[in-house]
């Protein structure tokens, strides 16, 4: 099966500062995948060359089987850019007939509005839009063209709850589709959430590349929060734990073996309350493992 993206050995520089150093990686179709990583760390160069926006002239790229930027590989692609895309004085509807006349095999725009909930905003201006509306056309037009593969940057940017969930939502439609997407987000917890794998990149290298059970599963550290009326002191020199605070009666542990300081903490077992034990999230993780990398 031919891979939706093959990175091999792909380095990239501008004139005064070399970004990417040898990259690697497969991105399968219908894979969706999540790419993560401080500023500076090389992400928007990487997805500029994987668009074709930039050029490597190794051929160290290729993009459902060809080039990137190729025209073959312009008409399966689209991308949901971070910042919102916009004509004044156009209507919503006629700015998402206006991607879907570009694509070679479009959706109907007209059901693409309703499953995201645009019908009542339809002939709306686009400079009238909220910014929770806007990131809504946006993905329309993204999606409008029936893509094979999808790049989605920030997407839920100034989304309120609800119309987050049901963004999350069309996104398993899409998985479902087959298509291949790729996302970068600063909320983290939303990338645990959905991707299949994860890619941390640092400095210009992949620190990571996996599935985010695996990466949880190599790591032991975790929070423990329970009531007590017992003083915080008999915890602060548990085995494994690395800090220990408390507000009232309810007391906080950050343990660096969640298995070590559970047994510490059996004799206590009757004096502690609503005990919670919660594995490290994406975004500790990734906070710790790029923080090292600074350094």
């Amino acid at each position: 099966m031919t891979a939706a993206i093959q990175l091999k050995n792909l380095s990239f520089a501008y004139p005064n500062k070399q970004v990417l150093n040898h990259l690697n990686l497969q991105i399968q179709p219908g894979e969706i995948f999540g790419l993560v990583g401080p500023n500076g760390a090389g992400k928007t160069t990487l997805l500029n060359l994987i668009q074709g926006i930039l050029t490597s002239h190794d051929h160290s790229i290729t993009v459902l089987g060809s080039q990137p930027g190729s025209i073959i590989v312009k008409e399966k692609v689209s991308t949901m850019f971070q910042n919102d895309l916009q004509i004044n004085n156009i209507k919503v509807k006629e700015f998402i007939k206006l991607f879907a006349a570009q694509a070679i095999n479009p959706q109907d725009p007209e059901m693409v509005m309703r499953d995201l909930g645009l019908l009542d905003i339809q002939n709306q201006l686009m400079n009238k839009l909220s910014g929770g509306q806007h990131r809504k056309v946006s993905f329309a037009c993204a999606i409008v063209s029936n893509p094979q593969l999808l790049f989605l940057d920030e997407p839920t940017v100034g989304m309120d709850a609800q119309t987050r969930q049901n963004f999350w939502h069309y996104i398993e439609k899409l998985r479902q589709q087959k298509v291949t997407i790729v996302i970068t987000s600063h909320y983290l917890e939303e990338i645990q959430k959905v991707a299949d794998r994860i890619a941390i990149l640092q400095n210009g290298q992949f620190s990571y590349v996996g599935t985010w059970q695996t990466l949880q599963n190599h790591r032991d550290n975790g929070q423990f929060t329970f009531n007590t009326s017992l003083e915080l002191s008999l915890f602060t020199h548990l085995p494994a734990v690395k800090s220990a605070t408390q507000t009232e009666t309810n007391v906080k542990l950050i343990s660096s073996d969640t298995d070590l300081t559970l047994k510490a903490l059996l004799p206590f077992i009757d004096q502690l309350h609503d005990i919670t034990i919660t594995r490290e999230s994406l975004e500790s993780i990734f906070l710790e493992m790029t923080n090292k990398g600074d350094h």
